[in-house]
């Protein structure tokens, strides 16, 4: 959702995690809903990724969350 803070909330989960911020693109929010995508650098100290991506899924005002690639 277009909400104040909530792509500050995303990033900080990311950032407990380890996971370092390469790229952040954002559409323009239509209908309150803005679709985001982040190039997340993994870390060998960052944690177990599938817990990040689940906080992630359950903090309000997120819909979904998908991997797109791996390297």
């Amino acid at each position: 959702d277009d909400e104040p803070g909530l792509l500050s909330d995303v990033l900080k989960i990311i950032a407990a995690f380890g996971g370092n911020i390469l790229t952040i693109h954002q559409s323009i929010p239509i209908n309150g809903v803005a679709s985001l995508s982040i190039s997340i650098q993994i870390l060998q100290n960052t944690t177990d990724v599938s817990k990040m991506i689940e906080e992630m899924e359950n903090k309000k005002g997120v819909h979904h969350v998908k991997i797109l690639a791996k390297e």
